[in-house]
């Protein structure tokens, strides 16, 4: 399924359970896009899923996995353990304090720019840079391209 239309599912089935209209759950956006979401033409913001949750009483994450049953046509005792599973191998990663990290001060991080070094081919376009060997003959030898030889060839390990 859709997950548009999933959404729109999960979004109708919360609010006909708690009682609520589209101008109630509206109350931090319109009704016109309450609309549009409930007919599953478009998908919400991270901002407005946490408007459109807060207008019901729920968290996102509810509807999230109600949204998640429908497409995937599971029950809910299999998304919420996917759940579960999912966090406690991040956590036991140590996703936490790579989590906590991206922010400080509240605000976020800067990314380093660019693509990251494939650290095995600098040191062995370094190697072949020593070895006497031109960029082609590297490329060649390496089975890189000659762009990635030139740029590899200029850096330092």
């Amino acid at each position: 399924m859709d997950n548009k239309l999933a959404f729109a599912a999960a979004l109708r089935a919360v609010r006909a359970t708690k009682g609520l209209t589209q101008e109630m759950v509206a109350r931090f956006t319109s009704r016109p896009y309450v609309g549009r979401l409930e007919k599953g033409e478009s998908s919400p913001s991270l901002d407005k899923l946490q408007a459109l949750s807060e207008a019901m009483d729920v968290s996102p994450l509810t509807l999230l996995a109600l949204s998640m049953a429908m497409q995937d046509d599971q029950p809910l005792a299999a998304i919420t353990s996917r759940l579960k599973q999912e966090l406690a191998a991040f956590e036991k990663a140590g996703g936490m304090k790579v989590l906590r990290e991206q922010v400080i001060n509240g605000e976020l991080i800067p990314r380093p720019t660019g693509l990251p070094v494939n650290a095995d081919n600098l040191a062995e376009v370094q190697r072949h840079k020593q070895a006497g060997y031109t960029q082609t003959e590297t490329a060649d030898r390496l089975g890189l391209s000659t762009s990635t030889v030139h740029d590899l060839w200029r850096r330092e390990k």
